[in-house]
């Protein structure tokens, strides 16, 4: 089947964005119940809106946890049907309402995914897929049926928008449902339940779907119909050329400047900006976001001109890493050159991560990517006690362990390292994974270094298992001896 999703008048998606926009500067003040109130509010005007309504109201419902909001009430449960063939559209706003408020509970998503399959709403349909196996793959007893049933909708959603002439959309939804079976495949009960023909017949249709689209010289070749090719065009999926991209700027710019006192406009104005792709928008993008930041004392615009500057940084380093590949032969000024992009970047990434565990010292996620970048800069007394604190975050608990682990054992104590990582291992839920892996890798380190060689072969023979060319592991066992 092919979704049909419901048509959004334009001017229920101005009083849609209105509520957004409201809801962004409720946010900001820490009032995530009446956010949540207006996110959905807007959303019931514009229920596709996945980048400017579902993406944020999640964000800010961990945000509202983190900060110890309580779950919904038994009397809100009543009011709030999650469950409504009729009205499939008002049933998935009261799901997203209940994950709002409780938002590791894989049930609510489960329900938001079922309703915006029954309201055929595709693009949210794929977001809250993803939040579904994420939350799926963090229960502590694996749900193999619930993981099933999440590739089943990938694939149907996959078919769908094939057939819509979206193979990109197609590609991520298979992608998708084979990172639901990966995820079973790697239990026995997964393989007794065939996750593993399922996952090869769903990964041979994704090979046929590539093949037939990525060939192309640009997805418009793949597109057929001419009145949907002008649809996607106008929907912005199309980059349509110079002329289109300066009207939108023009016209953003305009809405910015009639309204220079409103969030929504100013961000749709740097949104314009970044599509266009030109380093001199992206300068107008973060000086207007500093100032609008210094005028307003609202974070999220520096922030947002620090995440350019971050891709801006990362681009220049990627670029120089081109060039040292296509090089026949070695060139020291090219390395070097790379060597002082990446120390850069890593430099700016600290600063902007520090600042931010400032302005926001609950926020589990920003204090967990803190504690990357201070590893990353060997900072591994000043990390440790970071990742402690993100840990007590369900979503970081088991990769914080392995960075304390990681930092015990380049600080060389192989004791502590090995009763950190032990832990992480058997509180990890996907054994076989890349994070699997590393966690064994240094386990394994740990103790080697510490002389227990016996246990060290014994990590190094798991690991092997999984994947019998990872890093310099047979080395190391012909090293210790069989």
């Amino acid at each position: 089947m092919t979704y049909n999703p419901p048509q959004i008048p334009e001017e229920a998606r101005k009083i849609a964005q209105r509520f957004f926009e409201h809801a962004v500067t409720v946010a900001e003040t820490r009032n995530f119940d009446y956010a949540i109130e207006l996110y959905l509010q807007g959303l019931a005007k514009d229920p596709q809106a996945v980048e400017k309504g579902h993406k944020p109201l999640r964000e800010y419902s961990f945000k509202r946890l983190a900060l110890g909001g309580k779950k919904a009430g038994f009397l809100e449960s009543l009011k709030r049907s999650t469950s409504n063939k009729k009205d499939p559209i008002q049933a998935m706003l009261n799901s997203e309402y209940f994950l709002a408020k409780d938002p590791l509970n894989v049930t609510y998503a489960e329900a938001v995914v079922k309703n915006a399959d029954q309201a055929e709403l595709p693009e949210t349909l794929l977001w809250s897929l993803n939040v579904c196996l994420e939350l799926t793959k963090q229960e502590k007893k694996l749900n193999l049926n619930r993981l099933l049933m999440i590739k089943n909708y990938f694939e149907k959603l996959g078919d769908s928008f094939e057939q819509a002439g979206r193979p990109k959309d197609a590609i991520a939804s298979f992608e998708g449902g084979l990172a639901a079976l990966d995820v079973g495949v790697q239990t026995e009960a997964g393989r007794n339940m065939d996750f593993v023909g399922l996952q090869r017949d769903l990964a041979g249709k994704l090979t046929i779907l590539r093949g037939k689209y990525e060939r192309a010289e640009s997805f418009r070749e793949s597109i057929r119909d001419a009145d949907s090719q002008k649809h996607l065009h106008d929907q912005g999926r199309i980059i349509k050329g110079e002329e289109l991209h300066e009207r939108n700027i023009q016209k953003t710019r305009d809405d910015f400047q009639a309204n220079p006192d409103v969030p929504g406009k100013l961000n749709t104005y740097v949104d314009a900006l970044l599509q266009r792709g030109k380093p001199e928008d992206e300068e107008i993008a973060i000086n207007l976001l500093i100032e609008n930041y210094q005028k307003f004392n609202q974070y999220s615009y520096k922030m947002r001109a620090d995440d350019i500057r971050i891709r801006q940084l990362t681009r220049n380093a990627q670029s120089i890493k081109s060039k040292i590949a296509a090089s026949k032969e070695s060139d020291p000024a090219l390395q070097a050159q790379f060597a002082q992009a990446l120390a850069k970047l890593d430099a700016f990434e600290l600063g902007v991560f520090k600042e931010r565990v400032e302005q926001y010292p609950t926020d589990t996620k920003i204090k967990f990517e803190y504690g990357r970048r201070l590893y990353k800069a060997k900072q591994y007394d000043e990390s440790i006690p970071v990742f402690q604190a993100a840990g007590s975050d369900p979503r970081f608990a088991s990769r914080a362990k392995y960075h304390i682990g990681a930092c015990f054992f380049q600080k060389e104590w192989y004791s502590q390292a090995v009763d950190v990582l032990k832990q992480a291992i058997e509180s990890h839920e996907t054994p076989g994974d890349a994070l699997s892996k590393e966690m064994y890798y240094i386990l394994a380190r740990s103790y080697e270094s510490a002389g227990q060689n016996d246990d060290a072969r014994k990590a190094y023979n798991k690991l092997i298992q999984w994947d019998f060319n990872y890093r310099d592991v047979r080395q190391r066992i012909d090293k210790l001896g069989q």
